[in-house]
């Protein structure tokens, strides 16, 4: 085969190849192409300068502000903020590429969910530094299901990013670390809670008050009363300015467990919003302390297993056969 002949064969096979491509990919949605300045959303914004972030939507809204070097939610009473969160929420949308414009003039912002849009605004020493409009996401058929339509500043260019902005949420209790203490039951030698106590001897739990001779002793329920400390999670924070009387403290139920070395307090108050009023106090983390938090009704009630329920009445034995009489 001559010199001639192979260079023909390989252009030739590049064409089909350029032929094949163009048909694989011609029917396929496209994500929205980044500039070729490489421009970003938050394009000369300093992450580090922000300190402020404010997010609205229908009629709900959040603030966060940085206060005193701390980071805290605004809105729900200067609660300090879930900071892995929001960092990890700046980041992600620093890093959108804006694209080219798909709309620059003559546009109605309704055609892209623009006219009741998220709005994320950035503060910097108190003054908006930007303010994004969030619009419709991009129909879920195209391909990519979390791109939406946005634009800056009130600017007429409306651009589509590849972000879903699901992280920027408008309620306030989402900004925090719900997560109030983590204590392994198995670390747990005592329970107290109104008239109840229980210890662990011998790795086995006793109820103190136990009459052997007429009680049986439920081990399951008194498992609830020790696991209550793990994992407890709190809903939301109560506002500190209301009194006592009304969170319902006034008639609290106390529940104590101690480990070998620490003990931990757990206030419950009177009913919230799907759940109760607690506060927590001894050995628990600084962080939690003084505050009063909403606890679901389903976590709050291993706190108040009473008495009636770990204890059953025990059964009378079974009668023997009867004796025969004695023959003469």
């Amino acid at each position: 085969m001559t010199g001639k002949k192979l260079i023909g064969m390989a252009i030739a096979l590049v064409v089909l190849a350029g032929i094949a491509l163009m048909q694989q990919t011609g029917g396929q949605k496209r994500r929205p192409a980044a500039a070729q300045d490489g421009a970003t959303l938050l394009q000369g914004v300093e992450l580090n300068d922000i300190d402020g972030v404010e997010i609205a939507e229908g009629g709900a809204s959040v603030k966060l502000a940085k206060k005193e070097g701390q980071w805290v939610v605004g809105s729900l009473f200067d609660y300090p903020v879930n900071f892995k969160k929001l960092a990890d929420a700046l980041r992600a949308v620093a890093e959108v590429a804006m694209g080219s414009p798909v709309r620059a003039a003559n546009v109605d912002p309704a055609e892209y969910g623009l006219d009741a849009a998220k709005s994320i605004a950035l503060f910097r020493g108190g003054k908006e530094a930007v303010k994004i409009e969030v619009g419709a996401r991009r129909d879920a058929s195209s391909g990519w299901a979390n791109q939406h339509f946005v634009r800056k500043g009130g600017a007429d260019e409306i651009y589509l990013v590849d972000y879903d902005f699901h992280p920027f949420d408008e309620t306030s209790s989402d900004w925090i670390d719900t997560g109030l203490i983590n204590v392994s039951s198995s670390d747990i030698v005592s329970v107290k809670v109104g008239d109840v106590e229980l210890n662990a001897v011998s790795n086995r739990w006793t109820l103190a008050d136990l009459d052997a001779e007429t009680e049986e002793f439920e081990p399951s329920e008194a498992n609830k009363l020790r696991m209550a400390l793990q994992y407890l999670n709190c809903t939301t924070v109560a506002d500190p300015a209301q009194s006592d009387a009304d969170l319902g403290f006034a008639d609290a139920v106390v529940y104590t467990a101690s480990t070998t070395n620490k003990t931990y307090t757990v206030t419950v108050g009177g009913e919230a919003d799907n759940g109760r009023y607690i506060r927590l106090s001894g050995d628990v983390p600084d962080n939690v302390k003084n505050w009063t938090y909403v606890v679901s009704s389903y976590e709050v009630g291993d706190f108040l297993i009473g008495r009636d329920k770990l204890v059953k009445e025990k059964e009378p034995p079974e009668a023997g056969p009867a004796e025969e009489p004695a023959a003469d």
